[in-house]
């Protein structure tokens, strides 16, 4: 592996991650285990809430635009390959998505190099969580290979340089050397949000009102009494007909109210939900808000602004341009989640080709369509009479015959 740190020639590397998976197993530091990370993805509105983040951001294409040699940022085409598919044979939106849920959940995302080109620059990564991940800071000399002050990176028993791992910070106090996610920020209301579809789970048979089971016949002896409550709590739970005879009569006396107010209670846990994931809360079919007055393209917009994508993107895209040349940005393409609707666009077009700063050529360019073809906009020829002379000659001839006379 070529080290940044030593004055060597950086030598073009096959993109390959294979070598890295024996040094990723059985470490863990700072961060929840996997198991914390399963229970949080079981409660419903959680999940929704990771995977419209996930989704953004793995869905989305990742472009990089260099500056050098030109007056204006342009896009580098082809798309540079650590931003096309960061971990073969694994696909873009595979790799992005897995590092936006780290992300959103532990408060990082991570990554090691595996190949670079002939210039030292990245080509790919290996994914890596960062439950498997020790971070920290070397304050004494001898005790790292890396001087002090550095960040040292430990996966399973092997240590890594900042130069040779991607890593994604979310928020953090000033100095911390790791981010901090919603299950160590957000682990009580986590941990409500279970209780309650716990508790929601046994419904069937908890949600029976409180009454009285009662038998007339003397001779009944405890086991058949609980044999006949057991019997009685089977055929509510599953809803079905109860079956008494005469001897034996139910009479409700009340409902349980903890019982009545735990569904509303977790219709307002959707909205908190939705706080600690910076989504509107419609989108998670909380009740307490609607978008009948706002429109998709308002609601994106919304989406990527006002809640936690606008940071979370701006981290992923400088930390990625740290990994190109100087004068090399890497930027998310937000037009797809932006994009209006058909008539919206063609109206847009409209304007824009009337202005004169965009043409039809553009427009079939972004929409997919055939490339327009040339209108011929000259008028049809003359025709005219007595012969195949041409409306010049005849007027000429015309103009002639009037002088001779």
């Amino acid at each position: 592996m070529w080290n940044p740190f030593k004055k060597e020639k950086p030598v073009e590397q096959t993109r390959s991650t294979v070598p890295f998976w024996q040094n990723i197993q059985g470490y863990s530091q700072g961060y929840y285990p996997a198991g914390y990370y399963m229970g949080a993805m079981a409660i419903p509105g959680v999940a929704r809430a990771v995977q419209i983040i996930a989704d953004v951001i793995g869905s989305l294409p990742w472009d990089a635009y260099t500056t050098h040699g030109k007056a204006r940022a342009e896009k580098i085409f082809p798309r540079p390959p650590l931003l096309e598919q960061p971990s073969p044979p694994e696909t873009r939106a595979n790799t992005f998505s897995a590092w936006a849920t780290d992300y959103v959940m532990n408060g990082n995302a991570f990554g090691i190099i595996s190949s670079w080109d002939a210039n030292g620059y990245p080509t790919s990564v290996v994914p890596v969580p960062v439950c498997s991940v020790g971070i920290r800071r070397v304050l004494k000399p001898g005790e790292s290979w890396l001087p002090v002050g550095a960040i040292e990176y430990k996966v399973g028993s092997e240590t890594y340089s900042s130069v040779e791992v991607i890593h994604i910070k979310g928020e953090c106090r000033p100095g911390d050397v790791r981010g901090y996610g919603i299950l160590e920020l957000q682990m009580s209301t986590l941990n409500l949000a279970h209780a309650q579809n716990t508790q929601a789970g046994s419904l069937s048979t908890a949600g029976v009102p409180t009454g009285v089971l009662t038998n007339s016949n003397p001779d009944l002896t405890p086991a058949q009494a609980q044999a006949l409550k057991a019997s009685w709590l089977e055929s509510q739970a599953t809803r079905t007909v109860a079956v008494l005879n005469a001897q034996t009569e139910f009479k409700a006396l009340a409902w349980n109210p903890e019982e009545l107010q735990l569904i509303e209670a977790r219709k307002f846990m959707l909205t908190d939900i939705a706080n600690m994931f910076g989504v509107p809360a419609w989108f998670l079919n909380a009740e307490t808000s609607s978008g009948t007055y706002s429109n998709i393209e308002q609601e994106a917009i919304n989406l990527v602004k006002f809640g936690k994508l606008q940071g979370m993107i701006a981290r992923f895209e400088q930390a990625l341009s740290l990994l190109f040349p100087r004068g090399t940005t890497v930027s998310i393409d937000l037009d797809a989640l932006y994009r209006p609707d058909k008539m919206a666009r063609y109206q847009t077009y409209e304007i824009g080709i009337r202005a004169g700063f965009i043409d039809a050529d553009y427009v079939a360019e972004v929409e997919g369509l055939p490339k327009p073809k040339p209108l011929n906009l000259a008028p049809p020829p003359r025709q005219i009479e007595g012969g195949d002379k041409d409306a010049t000659n005849n007027t000429q001839d015309d103009t002639g015959d009037k002088a001779n006379s």
